[in-house]
């Protein structure tokens, strides 16, 4: 009886062992490849424009403002800006008006908010423009000036307590 007990034992531990080195030689293995990709439409944002007044200027001088403001984005390196005059008068100069004398203003560009500004042209884009930060935030990182030459406001037709107006178009564009 003993016998019988110790050969099954035997026989028991034996097949044990066999499926065991079966199941691992057995064994099924298979993989898969993921590729994976990032993908997105670039974006670009313009904030903080505001209202530009200059108010009394000193004569013999030009009349002069300046407004920083904040240009933004993702997925571009370069921009591009342009600046249009929507006075409804003259659709090739930037002009203030009071809706019967107008005043002609030039405007400068300064990627930087310490730079040189750049003389545009109305309705000309500024191309190559640097990409300084992907989002505005509380920064201010570009800005625009706004220059009336004072041999165009120290005239007979510009009358004093007259107000002369114009929207300034700035519109950016990634490149």
């Amino acid at each position: 009886m003993q016998k019988n007990v110790v050969r099954t034992l035997f026989s028991a531990i034996a097949a044990g062992t066999l499926f065991s080195i079966s199941a691992a030689s057995m064994a099924a293995t298979d993989s898969a490849n993921s590729d994976i990709t990032l993908s997105f439409t670039p974006t670009i944002e313009i904030t903080r424009v505001d209202n530009l007044t200059i108010t009394d200027p000193t004569l013999g001088t030009d009349a002069v403002g300046t407004e920083d403001f904040c240009v933004g984005g993702l997925g571009f390196s370069t921009y591009s800006i342009t600046f249009d005059s929507n006075d409804s008068v003259n659709d090739t100069e930037f002009t203030l008006t009071d809706g019967t004398n107008n005043v002609p203003y030039s405007v400068g560009f300064d990627n930087s908010t310490s730079g040189t500004f750049t003389t545009v042209t109305e309705g000309d884009a500024l191309t190559g423009q640097t990409r300084n930060i992907a989002s505005c935030g509380s920064n201010d990182n570009a800005r625009f000036q706004i220059t009336v030459a004072n041999s165009d406001w120290e005239t007979a037709t510009v009358l004093n307590g007259t107000t002369y107006t114009d929207t300034l178009l700035i519109t950016v564009a990634s490149e």
